[in-house]
């Protein structure tokens, strides 16, 4: 799996967002195992597990399967450099990091 960690959940909904106006699905998936459905059954439920719950907000899933040629992935790369070089994706505070 190859993801992304970034910095807020608004930046995450704001990068997917600009994948897809570029025609790459990129998801999120992760649920935290004690807001799943069997782990709220043995949990104390929402805010137990602060960092999780934070990590989840901010996690994205990039493209991954079998046939995904190079070329898809140098594609998928320059897209999110271009998200964070524009404008849009500054906010996000991380542009340097990424793109350098």
């Amino acid at each position: 799996m190859f993801y992304l960690l970034l910095p807020s959940l608004e930046c995450r909904q704001a990068l997917i967002s600009h994948l897809k106006t570029q025609g790459i699905l990129s998801v999120f998936h992760y649920v935290p195992l004690h807001l799943s459905e069997m782990g709220r059954k043995f949990s104390a439920g929402k805010g137990d597990c602060p960092i999780t719950e934070d990590v989840s907000r901010r996690l994205l899933r990039l493209p991954f399967y079998n046939d995904l040629i190079e070329a898809e992935q140098a594609r998928v790369v320059a897209a999110i450099k271009d998200f964070f070089l524009q404008k849009h994706g500054r906010g996000c505070g991380v542009a340097g990091a990424i793109c350098d």
